[in-house]
């Protein structure tokens, strides 16, 4: 007979390295010992301690069970089902789902959190559903489709390209280099979001491309070189000329009010790539690889009209656009392009174009460019009498490696998922083949 007070068989108990009682997981499982049974709880126990130990030792920067976001919490769904060394099954997902789901109706019951870090959309998924099962969604866009949707639906012109001018105005050239950076260059939302100013330099007389390093506002933290080519530099170019200044030169009094909540910047060292000046009353200095994307949004310098964002891609009072206000934009131009597709034109839009679509044209052009040139280097160096290559070789110039690089993806597989999108890679094979 079991004393009144007493805890169930199995409650897991949990300790710090102090020893003392871990908080909130140890009052998490003394409730749901009244519920489930000795051998759930051991397998809930796991399913909890994994995620914790994912956010605060994979995760950079890392965060905790009551701190995490819906974009940590699908990180952790990719690692357990795709990345880590032994991604788990179907049905080991759907444990670890039901243990996750439990901890977090948990937390807002006691008041602990006001609601779930993950919402749950109208068709009933949410954060957490699918598993490894599912397969990369790659909507790649023709390049009729991609100047549709730059010109006309970012740019705002008629489907001939002739000028709308009720459509044309305040930020159409900042929106169409935006746009451009992404598609061109496989940087990701917050990649190009939360770029600052001196971080994509301006065009060079011998129109090279201009080296863009990211790392703390990459995906998990994952450290990588991207280009922003010459084209691309020159939007950018006539976007800080003319759209840019003009927000600059409105914005100076409105950044100078909120000037206790922002890092002013007094010294740049772009030969370091390095900001030093005050933030929250102390000096403070931060290499600009490194800093988060809360950082960046509150940079500001000192100019010739007071207080001037250091973000590249700057909105209303100056401050640095945010996530759901650039799916805002994309989602207004998708819309407009698709519309204006079937009333004027021939080119057939997708239902919707989101910004995250822009990677995977850039990811299936990337991979049959450099499958074309490694099949012409080949030939040519067996047309010169050179010796077969050697497995290393065909290894270091293998067409993955670049686009895997250049797209941040930590597992190859999630590359080789393109593959299938190169509608005449069976042409190239044969070809291959053949020479």
């Amino acid at each position: 007979m079991t004393r009144p007070g007493a805890l169930p068989e199995g409650t897991p108990f949990f300790v710090g390295d102090d020893m003392r009682p871990r908080e909130p997981i140890t009052s998490y499982f003394f409730d749901l010992a009244n519920y489930v049974g000795a051998g759930s709880l051991e397998d809930y126990a796991y399913d909890v301690m994994a995620l914790e130990d994912f956010l605060g030792t994979v995760l950079d920067p890392p965060a905790d069970l009551l701190s995490a976001t819906e974009d940590d919490l699908v990180a952790y769904r990719r690692y357990r089902t795709a990345l880590q060394p032994s991604p788990v099954v179907s049905a080991t997902w759907r444990r670890n789902r039901v243990s996750i789901d439990g901890f977090y109706d948990w937390a807002v019951d006691t008041g602990l959190m006001e609601e779930r870090p993950y919402r749950v959309r109208r068709n009933g998924r949410d954060a957490l559903s699918g598993g490894p099962v599912q397969d990369l969604d790659v909507r790649r866009l023709t390049h009729r489709q991609w100047v549709l949707l730059h010109r006309v639906g970012l740019g705002g012109d008629l489907p001939d390209v002739s000028p709308a001018p009720s459509l044309r105005g305040g930020d159409r050239l900042r929106n169409m280099a935006a746009g451009e950076l992404a598609v061109t260059s496989g940087m990701r939302l917050r990649e190009f979001s939360c770029s600052l100013n001196i971080e994509v330099a301006a065009p060079r007389p011998d129109r090279q491309p201009a080296t863009v390093e990211l790392q703390a506002i990459a995906k998990y933290g994952f450290a990588r070189q991207t280009a922003a080519q010459h084209p691309v530099l020159r939007s950018l170019d006539l976007y800080r000329r003319t759209e840019r200044a003009a927000v600059v030169a409105r914005s100076g009094r409105a950044l100078w009010a909120r000037r206790a909540e922002l890092f002013i910047v007094d010294s740049v060292d772009t030969a370091r790539m390095r900001l030093s000046g005050y933030l929250h009353g102390r000096r403070r200095s931060f290499a600009v690889a490194a800093m988060p994307a809360a950082l960046r949004r509150i940079a500001v310098i000192e100019g010739a009209r007071g207080l001037e964002p250091m973000a590249l891609f700057v909105g209303r009072g100056g401050r640095m656009i945010g996530k759901s206000r650039w799916e805002q934009i994309f989602t207004a131009a998708s819309d407009r392009a698709r519309r204006l597709s079937a009333e004027f034109g021939d080119v057939v839009m997708p239902r919707q174009v989101r910004i995250h679509d822009l990677r995977h044209p850039f990811a299936v052009y990337m991979l049959k460019i450099l499958t074309l040139q490694l099949v012409r280097a080949e030939k040519e160096r067996l047309a010169r009498g050179g010796p077969q290559a050697y497995l290393f070789e065909h290894i270091a110039r293998a067409p993955l490696l670049v686009p895997q690089r250049l797209l941040g993806h930590r597992d190859p597989r999630s590359t080789m998922k393109y593959l299938r999108y190169l509608e005449d890679l069976s042409a190239i094979v044969a070809q291959a083949a053949e020479e």
